[in-house]
């Protein structure tokens, strides 16, 4: 079975320049067989009378036909290439059409009063949610934000940067009320019985550290001892102070009551009302903070700090599968339903989006109208009747084609006219 054809293509399907030249070619055809027929009707007309009406059919068309081509042509180009004034209208009055192209945007469009209309008719807030609140619409403006923010800081000065990252990072201890911190800290560890945690590790770490001195403590007992005394005393010291130690380090593991953890506890509200507002205190700390910022060690690690930032950054923010990329894109995601889902939230905004819309036309109106006047400016003359051409030549095709049948329709009402009254 033979493969069947491909459809062919609509016209809304061709491009501007299919259409500019099938519909050219259209007109210019019957142009074309207008003046076979007038030819052929001339030729014949001695020989068949009723000829007469068809020639001057052909003739009319024919005259009507080249003047309205003659009228398009002269738009875009001198026809034939003859100077004859008033022709290549585009190219050579480019820059008062775009003018006057701008003055009917700003007078007509760009007004309070055509602007308020549509804004009052148009849900700006929700339009935004709902197109926000789609994944390919969030994907496009995360990536478009990401691009954005690489671009700036691979843009802006990176020692300016730097030196701004470091010196935050400088200021932000020095700031913090050390003594507020440290006493809201204690308070939490007392309110929640978190020092008995605390207390167990202390006691622990007396433990170890007992076993970790026991030759020095022995040592240091027989070098304090008198001379005379044996050896056998000083080990039994040893003996009995090391196993008391014990014991109580054991009893205060033990012993959820025991007093060394209430004294414990008492001494830590009693550091914390004294820390809350103790001016000296602070002002230590601020000073040991502000030491251990100068050190070079600190200043180093500050700058690999931010090194190692900036290129998690860049490369966060170029890959589309990073987990900032996707936090951005959930975020935009929430911005849109919470656009959809909150209407004093979408109010608010959709009033606000109106007013600086509205103050844009009000202020701006002018250089607004003036982009598209100094855009076309900037166009090749050449280049500006060709794209004009492109867009609105094929429908002007349709002026050539009606002066064809308008101006052959005319002619053959005159021959009529003509036999009638002869």
């Amino acid at each position: 079975m033979s493969e069947s054809p491909p459809p062919r293509p609509l016209a809304s399907d061709q491009s501007p320049a299919q259409r500019l030249r099938r519909m050219r070619a259209f007109a210019t055809g019957l142009l074309a067989a207008m003046a076979a027929v007038f030819i052929a009707s001339t030729y014949w007309w001695p020989r068949y009378a009723w000829l007469g009406a068809v020639r001057a059919f052909a003739e009319a068309a024919l005259v009507g036909g080249l003047a309205d081509w003659f009228a398009v042509a002269a738009l875009f180009r001198r026809p034939l290439g003859l100077p004859i004034p008033h022709t290549a209208i585009v190219p050579s009055r480019k820059d008062e059409i775009g003018r006057a192209l701008a003055r009917f945007i700003r007078d007509h469009f760009l007004i309070r009063e055509a602007i308020e209309r549509q804004l009052e008719r148009a849900d700006l807030a929700a339009r935004l949610g709902q197109w926000l609140d789609d994944d390919e619409a969030a994907a496009r403006v995360s990536g478009d934000f990401a691009t954005a923010l690489d671009w700036l800081l691979r843009a802006g000065d990176g020692e300016a940067l730097r030196a701004s990252f470091t010196a935050s990072l400088r200021a932000a201890p020095v700031e913090l009320p050390v003594d507020a911190i440290v006493a809201t800290l204690i308070d939490v560890l007392t309110a929640s019985g978190h020092e008995q945690i605390l207390v167990d590790q202390l006691v622990e770490l007396g433990r170890a550290e007992l076993d970790r001195h026991r030759v020095e403590i022995r040592v240091r007992i027989h070098e304090r001892s008198p001379w005379w005394l044996p050896q056998f005393v000083d080990q039994e010291i040893y003996d009995q102070l090391v196993r008391e130690l014990e014991r109580i380090l054991d009893d205060v593991a033990s012993d959820p009551a025991h007093p060394a953890r209430t004294e414990f506890k008492k001494r830590l509200v009693s550091l914390q009302q004294s820390l809350a507002d103790d001016p000296a205190f602070a002002a230590k700390a601020r000073e040991m903070t502000a030491t251990l910022l100068d050190h070079p060690a600190v200043a180093d690690y500050g700058r690999e700090l931010w090194t190692r930032v900036q290129a998690w950054l860049h490369e966060a923010l170029a890959n589309p599968s990073s987990g900032l990329r996707h936090g951005l894109e959930r975020e935009v995601r929430r911005i849109g339903t919470a656009l959809k889902s909150d209407p004093t939230t979408a109010a608010t905004l959709d009033a606000w989006l109106k007013q600086v819309l509205l103050y844009l036309v009000d202020n701006y109106r002018d250089p607004l109208s003036e982009i598209v006047s100094e855009t076309i400016e900037r166009w090749d003359a050449a280049e500006t009747a060709s794209r004009v051409e492109l867009n609105i030549g094929s429908d002007l095709q349709f002026i050539r084609l009606n002066g064809t049948l308008v101006g052959g329709c005319v002619g053959l009402l005159l021959y009529f006219g003509s036999e009638l009254f002869a």
